[in-house]
């Protein structure tokens, strides 16, 4: 009978990913039970526990949505993300990381004569046993297990340490979680939770994120040179307060409103920012030691879109930096899709505040009023100049770094035909080369993914059906096959076509979905409406990688950078790009298949149901036939 040739694992500090590969479909499989295995420093198994699991049988329900686990409900596919290794599945709290783990995947069917009977762990709840409606199928194991190589949970990675945000909203979990006690979510209660220091949800979305940075400003000497887009975070805001004597912070301006304002009137900008602006203001007059410069563009053209922080020791010299995704912003910290990474290298920080100093001397003339519109705002040409060659880094344990910076183009408006810019030319150099797969995570780089990585992974996975493409997209218009609509002569007007996938050979786009009366898919079998976002932007992340699997071909690419050719000619940016190193370019793999794997499932959901064609019912198939359209590309590649 066929069974399981090889099974991988892949940690990062929040999740796993695991991808197991057969030699043809199980007769008789119903799916896999998995478990994880804790590992003491000889390899010796400590404790043992299995995967948490939601979906019913057909047949059953799960109304509650109580956890059950993989010996009752078995997984239907050949590849998962491990979402409880760092959080709890009866609450919103975190399990330790620095823990050593494996997996043992098994595959399982409909007990009967001559089969190893599967014994089902019983979930507790608050010491209560979960339940279920339904009558429990006994289970039966259809061959022997089959274990991955241990995987180290850590966000410590040589000179990098990666940390990744939760702020995925669209699961069930969150929704029952905001519902618990009244049964229902009150206008407001999600946005009270992210904002509030210290609430369990946000902690729990937030991830290794704050800690992180609170560990980076913790240090008791030196100074911080700093750079952001927004600062609307009262935690956040607060460490900028408690280091103020040793801050120099540019600070650049939001857009008109915020996140939640869709009405702001144009004259309105940087709305988001004011009120940190002004207390900040006020404690630079009162604070010998803080530096703080507005950079306010005020227009849509131009933004200081950075945010990024060099800690200099006491001597002067810059040791280390955080830069990443991640926005000072509740929704940054709590409500997206972001990523978060301090770099331990005195070289790379050194790029970065010596971009700090050409930033800080390149400066704006303030608007009056400040939320006065900057039409002819712009940053000048020397500072565009001086960001045209990157910084290269040798690092110590292996591979290189190279530290790009923007606007790094002459036009300071965004032309009609632009040319690609020097920091585009490295990274799409970087993807021909690549040999096996590209996985990327963005936000909104650019209308149809043109002049960006996105249309370069596509158009390269389309000509090479050897080539494994996953991606994940915030924004609809930054769809491949998006179609804005069009004017019809009588003066109306076609409306978009917003596709939620994009699919050919081995390339798979997907845009942020989720379950939700006021989009194309309605709730289905034990699920409930999902929440899909807390303010614009959803997958947040500006994440790129390439053979991960390789450990001499492997890259990662990373920053506040959109990776799109708008960013390079008009706004302040980042951009890491990382090569050689790949622990770390795993740990970003494993971000980008777990933002991937969860809108997959909703976008191809959304978009059969917005065809008028039948989807998943929301239950376990209760026969093999599954197996005829579970998919082996990710399997494949990922279990080679």
């Amino acid at each position: 009978m066929p069974g399981i040739l090889k099974a991988t694992a892949y940690a990062n500090n929040e999740v796993a990913f695991l991808a197991w590969r057969v030699d043809g479909p199980i007769t008789g499989c119903l799916g896999f039970e998995v478990m994880r295995e804790y590992l003491d420093d000889a390899d010796q198994v400590t404790e043992t526990v299995p995967l948490a699991a939601y979906v019913a049988f057909k047949g059953q329900s799960n109304p509650d949505w109580r956890p059950q686990n993989t010996s009752v409900w078995p997984i239907q596919k050949y590849s998962w993300r491990d979402l409880t290794l760092r959080k709890k599945r009866d609450g919103a709290q975190r399990r330790p990381d620095e823990v050593r783990v494996r997996y043992a995947i098994r595959p399982v069917g409909r007990m009967a004569p001559g089969l190893t009977p599967v014994e089902p762990r019983v979930e507790r709840t608050k010491g209560v046993a979960n339940t279920f409606k339904g009558e429990a199928l006994a289970l039966g194991y259809l061959g022997d297990a089959e274990r991955t190589a241990p995987v180290l949970v850590t966000r410590r990675r040589g000179s990098f340490e990666s940390s990744f945000t939760n702020g995925i909203l669209s699961g069930q979990w969150l929704v029952r979680a905001l519902k618990e006690g009244d049964g229902k979510i009150a206008d407001g209660e999600l946005k009270q939770h992210l904002t509030a220091p210290g609430d369990r949800l946000r902690n729990y979305l937030a991830g290794d994120v704050l800690p992180l940075l609170h560990d980076f400003f913790g240090r008791p000497d030196g100074r911080f040179r700093m750079a952001l887009y927004e600062l609307d975070d009262q935690e956040l805001e607060q460490i900028v307060t408690d280091n103020a004597a040793r801050i120099d912070l540019v600070l650049s301006n939001t857009g008109p409103g915020d996140d939640d304002d869709d009405k702001a009137t144009p004259e309105a900008w940087d709305a988001r920012n004011r009120p940190a602006r002004q207390r900040l203001t006020a404690l630079a007059g009162a604070t010998p030691g803080f530096g703080l410069q507005h950079r306010m563009f005020n227009n849509a053209v131009q933004i200081g879109h950075n945010k990024f922080a060099v800690w200099l020791d006491a001597d002067g010299v810059p040791r280390s930096v955080v830069t990443g995704s991640t926005n000072w912003t509740w929704t940054g910290i709590a409500g997206q899709s972001n990523n978060c990474v301090r770099i331990d290298d005195p070289a790379v920080a050194a790029a970065f505040s010596a971009y700090w100093e050409r930033l800080h001397a390149d400066a704006i003339p303030l608007p009056v009023p400040p939320g006065a519109p900057m039409s002819r705002s712009a940053q000048g040409q020397a500072f565009r100049e001086s960001n045209r060659a990157p910084a290269q880094v040798a690092l110590a344990e292996g591979g290189t770094a190279e530290i790009w910076f923007s606007p790094n183009m002459r036009p300071r408006k965004y032309p009609a035909n632009p040319d690609t810019p020097p920091d585009l030319q490295r990274l799409f150099s970087l993807m021909r080369r690549a040999r096996q797969a590209v996985l990327f995570a963005v936000f909104y780089p650019s209308m149809q993914g043109r002049n960006s990585i996105v249309a370069e992974a596509v158009n390269m996975g389309v000509n090479d059906s050897s080539l494994l493409v996953l991606g994940a997209v915030s924004a609809p218009q930054a769809m491949f096959n998006f179609k804005a609509g069009t004017k019809l002569p009588d003066g109306s007007k076609l409306p978009d076509e917003a596709p939620f996938t994009f699919r050919k050979n081995r390339v798979s786009v997907v845009r942020a979905a989720a379950l939700t009366d006021k989009g194309a898919m309605a709730p289905f079998g034990d699920f409930q409406r999902e929440i899909l976002r807390a303010g614009n932007a959803i997958i947040h992340d500006k994440v790129l990688v390439i053979d991960p699997l390789d450990p001499v071909n492997c890259a990662v690419a990373f920053g506040s950078h959109n990776l799109g050719f708008k960013a390079s000619y008009s706004n302040d940016e980042n951009l890491v790009i990382v090569e050689g190193q790949q622990a770390l370019a795993q740990a970003y793999a494993v971000h980008v298949l777990d933002v991937y794997d969860h809108y997959r499932f909703r976008a191809a959901e959304a978009e059969l149901s917005a065809e008028g064609k039948e989807g998943f019912e929301g239950f376990l198939a209760t026969d093999d036939r599954w197996q005829d359209h579970a998919g082996t590309d990710i399997s494949n590649y990922f279990a080679a």
